[in-house]
């Protein structure tokens, strides 16, 4: 199996959350995998057939059961107070942060990790500097949250990221 997004292997331990769990532009499944292994009834949303599939192979071969939707996250409604945690790494719609709020539990977790504009500045990468969160704009967006972690800077991979992990109150 391919490990976890690190910072989320490393701080989901001190959460002690269970429930429901909401993993956002899943891709191929990775940290779906690992809160379904960690107890969490998981449900994923992807746009991509192609990372679907790889992730539904990926959860038959480590027997863990993972509710994948197709959908297109820019016409995607959330339910409201439906989770206890949701994950979303690598992908920035800003119209669904509101959305990302309404569908936590309170008391629930949001771990958030994405590109800064740094990366887009210094890498090139990616190719749309929209794409990129300002400074502190990550911070700013859940400031009516409680905030355990926030770090912008040289993240997994050597990307030039912004993290955070923050409780709904």
């Amino acid at each position: 199996m391919v490990e976890p997004h690190a910072s989320l292997l490393n701080k989901i331990k001190t959460f002690k959350l269970t429930g429901r769990a909401l993993d956002i532009a899943m891709g191929k499944g990775r940290n779906s995998i690992f809160l379904a292994k960690a107890g969490f009834e998981v449900e994923g949303i992807e746009m991509s057939p192609e990372a679907i599939e790889s992730a539904e192979a990926s959860c038959k071969r480590e027997n863990v059961t993972v509710k994948i939707t197709r959908a297109d996250l820019e016409a995607a409604i959330l339910p409201r107070d439906a989770f206890n945690l949701v994950i979303c790494f690598f992908y920035l719609q800003r119209d669904l942060i509101p959305g990302m709020k309404a569908t936590l539990k309170k008391g629930g977790f949001l771990v958030y990790e994405t590109f800064l504009i740094d990366q887009h500045l210094q890498f090139g990468s990616p190719r749309r500097k929209e794409f990129c969160l300002d400074h502190n704009e990550l911070l700013n967006a859940f400031r009516e949250f409680r905030i355990h972690y926030y770090e912008e800077g040289v993240g997994e991979g050597g990307k030039i990221t912004a993290r955070i992990i923050a409780e709904k109150q």
